[in-house]
């Protein structure tokens, strides 16, 4: 057993390094999909007085 707990704690670093690379890069991806769809966003603005529609907060009738 004990010449196969080095070979596991390498691949377990590997696997480790791997995760974390994967972490790095879903971080990535995410912050660039934000950055694009922000920049595509058309800005509003509201005025008291606008009619708007409301958002109902429970399932139920408005």
């Amino acid at each position: 057993m004990p010449e196969h707990a080095d070979e596991r704690e390498v691949s377990i670093d590997l696997v480790e390094e791997v995760r974390e690379g994967a972490a790095r890069n879903l971080s990535r991806y995410a912050a660039a999909t934000k950055a694009w769809y922000d920049n595509k966003l058309a800005p509003r603005y509201f005025v008291p007085g606008d009619m708007l529609l409301r958002h109902a907060l429970s399932l139920g009738k408005l």
